[in-house]
């Protein structure tokens, strides 16, 4: 599947690199989203702001809609993994993610990794990053074998090292 790549309006881009945006969105490490640092409210804004977070080919992380792109700050990751479904067993197991964009997709077991004691992934045929909230994040670990100081996964029949960045 492709994905489009919204570009930046050359004017915002240039206040953008100058710093001149007085204006900052930003989404933070835990998955809530500010406005020239004031916590949003409104969760219709909130479920709105999460279906258009996107990513330019440069990797500057907007605000993405119809028309209008907006660049705002991402302190670790876009999206959330707020929930996680286990289906079938063995090699034809199959584990759904539910994300914070609203969307579900087949977990890519082969893009997990944690840092900073967390759980990571690639989403949206790898284009962007999702960190597992705490929950769905134990889900996956109560799988995990430790052998000789490595960690590996047991997931959809396979024995996966879980590599740290």
């Amino acid at each position: 599947m492709d994905y489009e790549y919204p570009e930046l309006p050359n004017e915002l881009k240039k206040l953008f690199e100058n710093k001149e945006l007085d204006d900052e969105i930003r989404l933070d490490k835990n998955g809530t989203w500010h406005h020239n640092h004031q916590p949003f409210k409104n969760q219709k804004l909130i479920d709105f702001f999460n279906r258009s977070i996107n990513i330019t080919l440069d990797g500057t992380y907007v605000v993405h809609y119809d028309a209008y792109t907006y660049p705002i700050t991402v302190e670790d990751a876009p999206l959330f993994v707020t929930g996680v479904v286990f289906r079938g067993f063995l090699q034809y197991e199959k584990i759904t993610l539910n994300l914070t964009n609203g969307k579900t997709e087949l977990l890519d077991v082969s893009t997990l990794y944690y840092k900073n004691k967390a759980l990571y992934c690639r989403v949206e045929n790898r284009k962007l990053i999702a960190k597992f909230k705490t929950s769905p994040s134990y889900h996956i670990l109560d799988r995990i074998d430790e052998i000789e100081g490595e960690y590996y996964l047991k997931l959809s029949g396979q024995k996966i090292l879980l590599q740290q960045e």
